[in-house]
């Protein structure tokens, strides 16, 4: 890892898929003077030279194995489904390479478990890419709620509303829509806000849950209904559907001074005079993702988000989705 605390990240891609080609590779683009692509591997090796020849990098190699022997690689962002790449997380840091790895942390909460437990006796670093974690405006969500500026918190609501059809370039991934891990589509976006209420609001306590299967084509489930309450004692609601038309805030609080909408791209607070305030990020969560990232393998940061709060997450999920899934993963 010298070489690494010298300049940039020397990162190597496991897995050049949609999320690398359309949700990577613009924060790459413009982290060139921190982060260094170097090579890629993908399954089929066509893909992996046409997302070369985008990225500019300027090697590609046949697999795994080849990928974690390079010696001028620092880093891997392990980029697969889910079900598989436990294996891969422990052979990168194995070979004494740092990993960023997609989310969820593990195909099912036994499982992360014991990738975790494994991982903790290998000295690299390893970040699970919760990249809604590195959201600015989750950042001043979280801030106005410790600091009391929406005084005490009484509804807290989690919402995600996504049609998920042919139209969507993730309903094509085969892996999500034959899942060999937790709760298909609910479980693998669903962590996502599974962590901003861990962060701004605590672990919830999961009450009454309701499933349902409405599109068979997102299996196993597709919707989640469930209520919630919080440490504080605000209670709260959770709703996921994949098969609706949808939109609107993610997350929705309603405190005794003001109230505040998260969406993916802003944080609008109102006051109870109702003036409202907005905040935009300014950089996008995959770009300080990646920038987080390299600060922690080339000059020592501590992890932003560790693979025992991206457990959290899980877990949560699991608990949602429990009437249905979970027993026969392992």
């Amino acid at each position: 890892m010298r070489a690494a605390k010298l300049g940039k990240l020397r990162l190597g891609l496991l897995g050049t898929g949609i999320a690398a080609e359309r949700l990577y590779l613009p924060a790459f683009q413009q982290l060139g003077h921190r982060i260094e692509l170097v090579a890629c591997a993908n399954r089929t090796r066509k893909k992996a030279e046409r997302y070369a020849r985008l990225a500019g990098i300027s090697r590609v190699v046949d697999d795994a194995e080849a990928l974690f022997a390079l010696p001028d690689v620092d880093a891997v962002l392990v980029s697969l489904p889910i079900a598989v790449q436990p294996a891969y997380v422990l052979a990168a840091l194995r070979a004494g390479k740092a990993v960023l790895s997609e989310k969820p942390v593990g195909p099912s909460v036994p499982a992360a478990r014991r990738l975790i437990a494994q991982a903790k006796r290998l000295s690299p670093a390893w970040l699970v890419g919760e990249n809604f974690a590195f959201m600015e405006h989750v950042e001043r969500l979280e801030a106005l709620v410790k600091g009391g500026e929406l005084g005490d918190l009484r509804i807290v609501e989690a919402r995600q509303l996504t049609l998920m059809d042919a139209k969507n370039p993730y309903f094509q991934s085969a892996w999500r829509t034959d899942p060999q891990f937790l709760g298909g589509f609910v479980v693998d976006a669903g962590v996502h806000v599974a962590s901003v209420l861990r962060r701004c609001f605590g672990m919830p306590r999961v009450g009454a849950s309701k499933t349902a299967s409405f599109d068979k084509r997102l299996p196993p489930l597709d919707t989640v209904v469930a209520t919630l309450e919080f440490p504080s004692g605000a209670l709260g609601t959770w709703t996921s559907c994949f098969s609706a038309a949808g939109g609107g805030p993610l997350v929705r609080v309603h405190g005794s001074r003001a109230s505040a909408e998260l969406s993916w791209g802003e944080l609008l607070v109102r006051g109870r005079n109702g003036k409202t305030h907005t905040f935009r990020p300014k950089k996008d969560s995959f770009y300080r993702e990646f920038a987080h990232f390299a600060d922690v393998v080339t000059r020592g940061k501590p992890l932003g988000v560790t693979p025992e709060q991206a457990l959290e997450d899980l877990t949560l999920l699991a608990t949602l989705v429990r009437k249905i899934v979970g027993a026969g993963l392992t």
